[in-house]
């Protein structure tokens, strides 16, 4: 069904209220979603248009230089990579939560990457998935190797133990299942020491096995 309403009309000719950045923010939000339910195209809306000046111009009026946003943007992107958010989002439920459940198993995956060549593991003989299921569900990333898998879920009912690992058999599950913490993810030389006290597998012999 679409309806037109005039609620972002009256905010965008008379934007009194909005000079700070939440409330021209919220403002031009409500708008977008003025405009969705009118079935009209944001691009031409004179209303969103002028809400977007008016927050252009809020944000302008007291913020630093633009080189400045963007060194302090570059900085605060580097702090990001250096504690990777899949470490606040394990042991919480991703499942209803979209954005979660896809920063958590992207990062999964290139943590994984990054392992696996520090193990040792030829990348060509490594294939990582992820199997991200229905809304309700949490997902799960493997790394698959000839020789070991590597699974990593979002959270366990077991503490410690979002990590799950075991030996393979030409590419397929054999062996006892072997648990770890979500940190050792990212900690290559403590995953290695596992491998090889639960499994005898250390990055020598993965990369002789590959």
């Amino acid at each position: 069904m679409l309806y037109d309403t005039i609620y972002r009309h009256n905010q965008a000719l008379s934007p009194a209220g909005l000079e700070t950045l939440p409330a021209a923010l919220h403002a031009l939000n409500a708008a977008v979603d003025d405009c969705r339910r009118a079935g009209k195209p944001l691009d031409r809306d004179a209303a969103v248009l002028l809400l977007i000046r008016n927050l252009a111009d809020v944000a302008d009026r007291d913020a630093p230089s633009a080189n400045d946003l963007r060194i302090r943007c570059a900085e605060e992107r580097m702090a990001a990579i250096a504690a990777p958010a899949l470490l606040d989002i394990a042991g919480n439920s991703v499942a209803g939560d979209p954005a979660a459940k896809r920063t958590f198993h992207y990062q999964v995956r290139r943590a994984l990457a990054r392992l696996a060549e520090a193990i040792g593991l030829d990348p060509d003989d490594a294939r990582i998935n992820t199997v991200m299921g229905r809304d309700e569900d949490e997902g799960t990333t493997e790394l698959r190797h000839a020789d070991l898998s590597i699974r990593v879920v979002p959270r366990s009912f077991l503490p410690d133990s979002e990590i799950t690992f075991n030996r393979c058999r030409a590419g397929e599950h054999a062996g006892q299942v072997h648990r770890a913490p979500i940190a050792e993810l990212l900690d290559a030389p403590a995953f290695q020491r596992r491998l090889t006290a639960s499994i005898g597998m250390g990055a020598p012999r993965l990369a002789a096995a590959a």
